[in-house]
């Protein structure tokens, strides 16, 4: 399972079948957009020790970390 680091204003745009299943998102306390295929954009906030996962089961999928950029990176994302 792939972790990436997603430091706060940086999008990542994970292209068709990258993201085999769920998509999870781990935060402290990270403002978060997720958009699946071509549904509309998911808008939350990842708490800490809460991970947060989608089912994206190989749809196109973009995450951005919609966190003021100030400060040190505060969500990752792995699937």
């Amino acid at each position: 399972m792939p972790n990436q680091v997603l430091a706060r204003g940086f999008t990542a745009n994970l292209g068709a079948h990258i993201v085999p299943g769920n998509l999870t998102l781990v935060g402290v306390g990270a403002n978060y957009s997720v958009a699946i295929g071509a549904g509309a954009p998911i808008v939350g906030v990842a708490a800490v020790g809460v991970p947060v996962v989608f089912a994206v089961n190989g749809a196109t999928v973009r995450v951005a970390n919609t966190t003021p950029v100030a400060g040190a990176p505060n969500l990752t994302i792995s699937w």
